[in-house]
């Protein structure tokens, strides 16, 4: 029978290591995301980024925030935002895995999915961020949920690979 809430032993888990692999996962997953967004835009360009406009609603000045390269202005507070997400995004997911180990089906992208339909389908538009998932176009959910699954996929990869190599041996639910 197939339980999605199987947990994995007690002493097969490695909390704290998922924590550490969390960040690191998180932070090169959040440049595999920036990257996909550069080749297939989640929104025009005259549309400012949802993390830009929560920086602007919790007060914060962008404009000192704004950097210049090769005749492109660039926000790092936004970026930084969406840093911060990935990175506690993959802790949790790290985490969970050493738990539920059937978070990782399909290399997470299911998990993933989850993550994206909630943040930008609910959480982003109830704070005012941007407008309904179901009304962004086709074009920006292409680009959202393919986006997400790269990004999702790489912290899987990242996070067996790490855990594999630190522990020396398999996933907790393999022991």
């Amino acid at each position: 029978m197939f339980n999605v809430f199987e947990l994995t032993k007690k002493n097969t888990r490695h909390v704290s290591l998922a924590i550490y692999i969390g960040v690191i996962a998180g932070i090169f997953s959040a440049l595999v995301k920036s990257g996909f967004e550069t080749i297939l835009p989640p929104r025009t360009a005259e549309t400012m980024p949802p993390p830009v406009v929560l920086l602007e609603k919790l007060g914060v000045n962008i404009d000192p925030m704004t950097y210049h390269w090769m005749d492109y202005s660039l926000n790092w507070g936004g970026n930084g935002v969406h840093i911060i997400f990935s990175i506690v995004i993959a802790i949790i997911y790290c985490v969970i895995a050493e738990y539920l180990p059937k978070v990782k089906m399909l290399h997470g992208i299911i998990f993933g999915i989850g993550v994206s339909v909630f943040a930008h389908g609910l959480v982003v538009p109830l704070l005012g961020l941007s407008g309904w998932l179901w009304v962004a176009g086709p074009e920006a959910l292409i680009s959202e949920f393919v986006g997400t699954a790269f990004w999702i996929w790489s912290i899987e990869a990242i996070r067996q690979n790490l855990r594999y190599t630190l522990t020396k041996g398999p996933d907790a639910e393999l022991c």
